[in-house]
Order: C-alpha cells, then structure tokens, then sequence
C-alpha cells in the first residue's frame, strides 16, 4: 500500500477527519526513531491498557473484535516510527492519565470492571474534545479569524483518545481480520463497475 492510498483509506474510516500528526505520518512516510533520540517503547502494563482500550473501540462482535486483529502492536510500532517525539510523549501521557482514572477508581486499568473501563474511555473522550476546542481557540484570533503569531506549536500533537481511535480503525480495517471479514473484500476485482446495487445491510468494501 503506498502512502496515498493508506493516508485516503484512513481519511474514509474517521469520516473525513484526519489529523494533522497522521497526515505528516503518512505523506512523509514512516522511519525508524533517529540515533541518539529516546525511543517511543510502551511498558507491558501500556501495552496490555492501549489493547484493551482498542478492543473497547471495536469490540468482539460476530465478527472479532480490535485485540484479536492485533490493533496493540499496530499502534506502537505507529507511533515508534511513524510520529514525532512530541506526539509520542503526548500520547505516552495519556495512558498515565488513563492509570491516574483507574486507580481513582480502586485499581488497575485492567482489573476494573467493563463498565468502569468505558467510563474511563468516555472520559478520555470528553477530554480530548475539550482539549482539541481549547488548541484552536488559542490559536485562531476570534475577531481576525486569523492564527494567532507564535501560537502554533511546531509539532502539533493529537490528543490521546483522538490518536487511539484513528490508529484503532486505520488497524483494524487494514489487518486481515478486519478486511475480510469485518469487510466485504475483493482480492482480485473484475471489470470496472461505476455502479453497483448495494443490498440492504451489505458490508462495505474494502480498500485494496
């Protein structure tokens, strides 16, 4: 899959919305971490949190569900050698405030119940819209309507939950699981078809 084609698939899977760390990651390709900079590498306990937090995303359904497709791994190897180092830390940051939530709650991540998981994860959520509302608020002029001087960062981050979803889906929808079973997958199409019936309740197609 050429950048392209991957930047296009996760533009569809977000509805459109893609962020501005995903687009870099994907145009300027993936490389790994320079020598001498401190790798992005995830603790067991981070990686054991960002996969079950994927598969709250995309559960196991009929069809199995974000864990199972190995979205975990997927998203630090993204992250390693695809994102900045400021992204990295960002999002690094967020499982430590998904830890601070849990234990707020009487325990570990992975020891509380589903239903406190979601919570935390709605939570999150919340949080990422409030913290993507106060970024533009602060760097747009509301009177102007242009950027603020010196109020962009030079390297823009995603927030926590925002990067965990777009990285969930682009994953899940590109892993063998998600694009043959979850999708309807063509592996070797026939003749161009501008204009195909779709029947009720049919499985999008998927990108190859």
């Amino acid at each position: 899959m050429n950048r392209r084609d991957a930047l296009n698939r996760v533009a569809i899977l977000m509805g459109g919305a893609v962020s501005a760390p995903t687009l870099m990651a994907l145009l300027e390709g993936c490389t790994p971490a320079e020598t001498g900079s401190k790798p992005f590498v995830l603790s067991d306990s981070q990686r054991d949190i960002v996969a079950q937090i994927a598969d709250i995303i995309i559960p196991a359904t009929d069809t199995p569900g974000a864990k199972e497709a190995g979205v975990g791994p997927f998203i630090e190897t993204m992250i390693k050698d695809c994102y900045s180092d400021a992204q990295g830390a960002h999002f690094a940051k967020g499982l430590d405030e998904v830890s601070a939530k849990a234990k707020e709650m009487g325990g570990e991540f992975l020891s509380l119940s589903q239903e406190q998981q979601i919570e935390i994860v709605k939570a999150m959520e919340e949080a990422a819209s409030t913290e993507k509302k106060e970024k533009e608020a602060k760097e747009v002029d509301t009177e102007t309507g242009k950027e603020k001087e010196g109020s962009a960062a030079d390297e823009p981050v995603t927030p926590f939950f925002n990067l965990m979803k777009e990285l969930t889906l682009f994953g899940y929808f590109t892993s063998e699981i998600g694009a043959t079973q979850e999708l309807d997958y063509v592996p070797i199409p026939g003749r161009f078809d501008g204009c195909i019936p779709l029947k009720e309740g049919q499985k999008a197609y998927a990108l190859s």
